[in-house]
């Protein structure tokens, strides 16, 4: 009786991940280059419960219960043409290398760049945008407008003041969501390495890989699943009161 509680009581901690996620994914949708988070379940052994035979024996039987599982869809969002000096959108594989003012790395797919105080590209959380040698892009003061080549080579007045830095990296998976984008796990032992051909659009963003129709859909379905689930316990907790009641009288 209370190993079935346990079970929904376990379906509905999976739900409500579920529900942060999608509350997540719909608040960021319109952010450039944001990257929807999913979580999947599976169901993990949690103790033993007894279960009588045909002929009279006890049996050891798993209790399942459910897990959910966080992970990052990498894929490509659309890309949207903006004609904004300091807006780049990567096409394919690799992110955009920054670096916080505690020196942490960051990698991020959000292109929507700035100029700080100091004329220095910075992403939108005030982050240092990385070159290749991974310095700081200073830009030239009245060098005319900013220009960029696929490869990430920019340009002012046709001279060369830095390239970008575009990291690949083996496993996005690793990745540890965190402001500003994604950075290594502290376990992690993978070598991110500057890609030679990088496609970078200048004047472009991509947008976030989030349906916001989908992400309602799926926010309706939690709710129904939850209300099912509170009902089942519901009527476990009816069950065990009237088996109590009864024991109790006799």
């Amino acid at each position: 009786m209370l190993n079935g509680v346990y079970q929904n009581a376990a379906a509905m901690t999976g739900l409500e991940a579920w529900n942060n996620s999608i509350a997540q994914n719909i608040a960021q949708s319109s952010t450039p280059g944001y990257k929807k988070a999913e979580i999947s379940f599976d169901g993990v052994e949690s103790g033993k419960i007894g279960v009588k035979g045909a002929f009279g024996d006890v049996l050891q039987r798993a209790s399942i219960q459910t897990r959910g599982v966080s992970s990052v869809d990498f894929t490509s969002g659309n890309i949207k043409i903006t004609n904004s000096e300091f807006d780049f959108a990567l096409e394919g594989d690799g992110f955009f290398e920054l670096r916080a003012p505690d020196g942490q790395l960051v990698y991020t797919r959000d292109g929507q760049f700035k100029l700080n105080d100091d004329g220095e590209l910075v992403s939108k959380q005030g982050f240092h945008v990385m070159s290749d040698t991974r310095n700081i892009i200073q830009l030239v003061p009245d060098g005319g407008r900013l220009q960029s080549a696929k490869d990430g080579t920019l340009r002012q007045n046709g001279q060369k003041i830095a390239e970008l830095s575009i990291r690949g990296i083996s496993d996005p998976e690793n990745l540890i969501r965190s402001h500003g984008g994604f950075v290594l796990g502290p376990n992690s032992n993978q070598i991110t390495r500057h890609l030679e051909d990088p496609f970078i659009r200048h004047g472009a963003l991509e947008q976030s890989n989030v349906s916001s129709t989908t992400e309602m859909i799926n926010l309706i379905n939690v709710s129904r699943s939850f209300q099912v689930n509170q009902k089942v316990i519901q009527e476990h907790d009816s069950v065990l009161e009237k088996a109590i009641r009864a024991l109790g009288a006799s």
